[in-house]
C-alpha cells in the first residue's frame, strides 16, 4: 500500500526556529515532500549556519531561507527578523530553482525588503517533468493594512504573468473566511474584516481557488480563528486538514496544516542518492589560524621529541613517526574545536548585546515600566514591583511604604524617571556607536589579513595553489630495513667469520640471480 504524501505548513511563532528545533526535526523526519515554515526569526548572519546544519542532518532536502531585519521590534524591545523557510524533498523534486518576485518602483525599499523576506517562491520540477510554482507566504498582520495591500499587489502582479503554470501557495495568510472567527471583540473584527475583504478581492482578480480550514488554526487571548490556508491556480488539491501540535514543553499558538498531494502528480524516485554537500564546519579560518599558530606550535613542540638517537632501528623509527602523527592529529582536532567554539559564540552573540548594553537595556525597561505605573492612582494602591525597584535604584531604598506612595504620586517622580530614561538612552546610543566602530575596524583588519595571507586571485578560482603535473608515478618515503638474526647453532662463530661468510654469500648472489642461493646457517 502506497503512503499518502502531504505538504505541511506551520507558523512556528512566537518561538522561532531556535525555540522549535525539536518539533521542526520531527517534521523533517517524517519526510513530507513540501515543508513551509513561517516566522522562523533567523537573523541574516545565521542564515548559512542554519541551512548547513539542516542539510547535514537531512541531506535529501533542498533548503531555502529568506530573511530581513524588520522595522518593528518584538515584545522584549529586541530587533525582529521576518523570515520563512522552505524545504523540498529531493525524491519528489530533483530540480529546484528559487525565484525572486519583482516589485513596483514606487514601493519603499524597507517594504520591498520585508516582502522579500516574507514571500519565498521556488520553481520545482517533478520526476515526470511537471513544473510547479510553490509559494511560502507570511502575510502581514491585520494591524498593518498597507503592508498587506503591498504584499497582495506584488503577488498578483507575479501570478498574472504565470498564465497556465501550476501555482500552489501555502502559509500564514492572516485572513479568515466568513464564520471562521470565534470570540473576537467588535473592534478587532472590523480590522480582520478589512483584511478578509482585501484577500477576497485578490482571489477574484487572480482566479485562485482557496481551501478554507474548517477548524481554528490560531488560538490566543480567548480568541480562535483560521488564518492558515492553501491557495492554488490552474491546479486542484484534496482538502487540507489542521493537525494539533505535538506534545512539547513549548507553547505554540498555531497548528500545523497538512495538505494531501495527488499521488500521480507527485511520484517518488526510488534512488535519491545525492552527494552530501562538503562539510566546512571544521575548516579553520585563515585569520584564526594565524592568530593561534604560535600557541599551536608551542603545544606540539613540548610533546614531540627533537633529538633522535644515533643507533635507532627501523621499527623504533616507525613507532616514533606513528606517535608523532597521533600527536599532530590530536593538536589539529584541538585547534578545530577551538575554531568551532569561536564560530558558535559569534553566531549566538546578539547584536548590540555586550555587558554594558545589557545593563542599560534592563535599566531602560525598568524605568519605562515604572513610568507607566505613574498613572493616576489611589493612595491605598500598593506599590508595584517596577516602581519599587526603580526607587531602590534611584536612592529611595530606606523610605517607608507610606512615603514611597507619596513620592510615587508627585510630579517630580515622573520628571525624574523621564530624565533617567533620557540619560540611559543617550548612553545606549554612545555604546552602540562604539561597538559599530569596533566592528568596522575588526572587519577591516580581517579583510586585510585575508588579502595578505589568504588564497586569492586565479588560485582561489581554479583551486590550484602550485604547478600541477600529470600523475605518472608516485614516490612514498618511509623507513625500511632488514634485520638479520643468526641461528643458535651459528652463535659459536666469531665476528670475523660471520663477516667473511656474509661477504661470500653476497658475492654468490650477485653473480647470477637465477642460480640457487647458498644456504647459510642464519635466517632473515
Amino acid at each position: 500500500m502506497n503512503k499518502e504524501e502531504k505538504a505541511v505548513s506551520w507558523n512556528v511563532g512566537p518561538h522561532g526556529y531556535k525555540g522549535s528545533t525539536e518539533e521542526i526535526d520531527k517534521i523533517f523526519e517524517q519526510g513530507p515532500p513540501i515543508i513551509c515554515l513561517q516566522d522562523v526569526r533567523i537573523p541574516k548572519r545565521r542564515k548559512s549556519f542554519v541551512k548547513r546544519e539542516l542539510q547535514l542532518v537531512f541531506p535529501h532536502y533542498w533548503i531555502y531561507i529568506t530573511t530581513a531585519h524588520s522595522l518593528r521590534k518584538d515584545c522584549r524591545d529586541r530587533p525582529y527578523f521576518s523570515s520563512v523557510l522552505t524545504a523540498l524533498h529531493l525524491a519528489f523534486f530533483p530540480k529546484v530553482t528559487q525565484i525572486r518576485c519583482p516589485h513596483s518602483r514606487q514601493m519603499k525599499p524597507d517594504t520591498r525588503r520585508e516582502i522579500d523576506s516574507r514571500l519565498s517562491i521556488t520553481q520545482a520540477q517533478t520526476p515526470t517533468g511537471t513544473t510547479f510554482q510553490l509559494m511560502n507566504i507570511y502575510q502581514f498582520t491585520a494591524s498593518n493594512p498597507m503592508g498587506q495591500t503591498d504584499m497582495w499587489t506584488t503577488t498578483e502582479n507575479w501570478i498574472t504573468k504565470q498564465k497556465n503554470n501550476r501555482v500552489m501557495m501555502q502559509g500564514d495568510l492572516n485572513f479568515a473566511h466568513p464564520g471562521c472567527q470565534w470570540d473576537y471583540a467588535q473592534t478587532l473584527k472590523r480590522d480582520l474584516g478589512m483584511a478578509d475583504n482585501t484577500l477576497e478581492h485578490f482571489l477574484n482578480s487572480t482566479g485562485g481557488h482557496s481551501y478554507a480550514q474548517q477548524e481554528h488554526t490560531w488560538t490566543g487571548k480567548g480568541c480562535q480563528t483560521a488564518l492558515d490556508h492553501v491557495i492554488t491556480w490552474n491546479y486542484h488539491l484534496p482538502p487540507s486538514t489542521a493537525q494539533p501540535n505535538p506534545k512539547s514543553h513549548q507553547k505554540f499558538d498555531r497548528n500545523q496544516i497538512w495538505t494531501q498531494l495527488p499521488q500521480l502528480d507527485f511520484p517518488r524516485l526510488a534512488n535519491t542518492a545525492r552527494t552530501t554537500p562538503p562539510d566546512f564546519s571544521q575548516q579553520i579560518d585563515t585569520v584564526f589560524f594565524k592568530r593561534h599558530v604560535d600557541n599551536w606550535k608551542a603545544r606540539i613542540k613540548t610533546q614531540i621529541q627533537e633529538d633522535l638517537d644515533e643507533n635507532l632501528t627501523g621499527q623504533a623509527l616507525a613507532d616514533l613517526i606513528h606517535k608523532e602523527q597521533k600527536i599532530l592529529a590530536k593538536e589539529v582536532r584541538w585547534l578545530q574545536d577551538k575554531a568551532w567554539r569561536a564560530r558558535k559564540r559569534a553566531g549566538e552573540r546578539k547584536e548590540h548585546r555586550n555587558k554594558t548594553q545589557n545593563t542599560l537595556l534592563k535599566s531602560i525597561s525598568l524605568l519605562k515600566a515604572a513610568l507607566t505605573e505613574t498613572t493616576p492612582l489611589q493612595p491605598k494602591d500598593k506599590i508595584k514591583g517596577a516602581t519599587r525597584k526603580a526607587m531602590q535604584g534611584l536612592g529611595f531604598l530606606y523610605l517607608r511604604p507610606t512615603f514611597q506612595k507619596l513620592v510615587r504620586q508627585h510630579d517630580r517622580w515622573k520628571a525624574l524617571l523621564t530624565l533617567e530614561i533620557d540619560k540611559a538612552e543617550k548612553l545606549m546610543d554612545n555604546e552602540n556607536l562604539k561597538q559599530s566602530r569596533r566592528d568596522d575596524r575588526r572587519d577591516i583588519r580581517r579583510k586585510k589579513e585575508i588579502f595578505k595571507h589568504g588564497v586569492k586571485g586565479i588560485k582561489k578560482i581554479t583551486g590550484k595553489y602550485n604547478t600541477s603535473k600529470p600523475l605518472t608515478e608516485v614516490k612514498i618515503s618511509c623507513p625500511y630495513g632488514l634485520k638479520w638474526t643468526w641461528q643458535e647453532h651459528a652463535s659459536s662463530l666469531t665476528e670475523q667469520e660471520r663477516e667473511a661468510l656474509t661477504m661470500t654469500w653476497i658475492k654468490e648472489c650477485t653473480k647470477d640471480l637465477t642460480r640457487p642461493r647458498a644456504r647459510l646457517p642464519y635466517s632473515t
